[in-house]
């Protein structure tokens, strides 16, 4: 049975991935971690940065920061939803490794010169609803990064959206819970509207309801280079995901490296 608490506030309610947090990692099992721990390293390596102190920003639970930890990086996990670090908190003391989970908010991260490295993985960046919010968190993370740094995200396609998810709904049954994923693609303004309705079985085999909206926006790689510039980061690269190829017409995921100037 699952553990739930159903004690928290209507604003706990409202960040997606709280509710999520219980089932994700089940539901995430399929994705290779450990391949996206090892294309960042390479492109550490890439671009000639021996990081000391790594930022992941929007960890969620600790699935990249944790095997980045163990490979002797000094780690700060930030989140949004405290549901997901509560699990990646679980999972680090699990795994034995020291690091330093902090909830917040890529857009006012509020902190200054403090990592060699900062990543921001998953289409994670694909939230940021407007050019002005990516500026807000682009900004944010420059302002974190020590000269030098390199930050490294990814963004999914309108082709990812289009192919994958618009107008498709998903529905799987397991043990401990059932979910139903409804996606709605609006060409105009480029935004990916997601409702997940999850059922989890609590302590008492009785089912619990809970709803989560996720809301995504897809940006040309044009408005991401001028984002980047107009915080201060230098664009260095845009490549197939976990590739050094360059991205084109037929990506569904683009990982873009950049530099804060020395």
């Amino acid at each position: 049975m699952m553990d739930l608490d159903l004690g928290r506030n209507a604003e706990y309610e409202h960040i997606p991935y709280n509710r999520f947090a219980l089932a994700y990692d089940d539901m995430m099992s399929h994705v290779d971690y450990r391949r996206w721990v090892n294309y960042v390293v390479d492109l550490f390596k890439l671009y000639g940065v021996e990081p000391r102190r790594v930022l992941d920003l929007a960890c969620g639970t600790g699935s990249v920061a944790i095997p980045l930890a163990q490979n002797g990086y000094e780690v700060v996990g930030i989140d949004r939803a405290p549901g997901m670090l509560d699990i990646a908190g679980t999972k680090a003391e699990r795994a034995h490794v020291d690091i330093d989970w902090r909830e917040g908010d890529m857009r006012d991260l509020g902190m200054a010169r403090a990592f060699d490295a900062v990543i921001c993985l998953y289409d994670s960046v694909n939230y940021m609803l407007s050019a002005a919010e990516l500026e807000m968190a682009f900004d944010s993370v420059a302002k974190a990064l020590r000269p030098g740094g390199l930050f490294i995200f990814d963004v999914i396609s309108e082709r990812n959206i289009l192919r994958h998810f618009h107008g498709k709904t998903f529905a799987e049954n397991h043990p401990e819970y059932t979910f139903v994923w409804k996606n709605v693609y609006t060409k105009y303004d480029k935004v990916c509207r997601t409702e997940i309705t999850f059922f989890y079985r609590g302590e008492d085999g009785e089912f619990s309801r809970s709803v989560e909206s996720h809301v995504q926006k897809i940006f040309e790689l044009r408005d991401i280079r001028s984002a980047l510039k107009q915080a201060g980061l230098k664009y260095l690269s845009a490549f197939e995901a976990w590739t050094l190829t360059k991205y084109d017409r037929h990506s569904d995921r683009i990982n873009v490296t950049a530099r804060k100037d020395a």
